[in-house]
């Protein structure tokens, strides 16, 4: 992001510090493709790391945001985020497999900043839920699966 400042004399660019980040996820697979959409998004320094173990050491010197994995192989990576916080890093963001809608409410109560959903497993079967109530990925599989003549398709008002 560039910004243009208005000078008496001239228009001077300003570009702010690029951020860095922690990225804490178990599966290697996961945890490159979040780096790399990081790197692709400006972020200058990407840690990694596997586990709450490899990360804990990390967390007394800030970084603008840490992603982490709800379900790393040594706890529960909303505990790390939670501890991050505690020191000083302005931003936190879970990821999980699963899109459970619990889990994603303690996250945001807790101060987490984003909660996303990598469907890289699915536990939808465990969730209950009321009548007439969707879970969080079908809603969003009905929303993708609309008829073309359907409202918001073709030919309809809002398509």
């Amino acid at each position: 992001m560039s910004v243009l400042l208005e000078h008496p004399t001239s228009l001077v660019a300003y570009r702010p510090n690029k951020p860095t980040a922690m990225v804490v996820v178990a599966d290697p697979r996961v945890r490159s493709t979040v780096t790399r959409h990081l790197w692709a998004l400006g972020v200058r320094d990407v840690i990694e790391a596997s586990s709450i173990a490899e990360a804990r050491p990390r967390v007394g010197n800030p970084r603008d945001i840490c992603v982490a994995d709800v379900h790393l192989p040594d706890g529960s990576g909303l505990s790390l985020l939670s501890e991050t916080r505690a020191a000083g890093w302005p931003n936190g963001l879970a990821l999980s497999a699963a899109d459970d809608i619990g889990a994603v409410r303690n996250a945001l109560a807790g101060g987490v900043k984003g909660y996303v959903v990598t469907g890289t497993r699915n536990n939808l079967g465990a969730m209950p839920t009321r009548h007439g109530a969707a879970p969080i990925g079908a809603a969003a599989a009905r929303m993708h699966r609309r008829p073309g003549g359907g409202p918001g398709g073709p030919g309809h008002p809002g398509g």
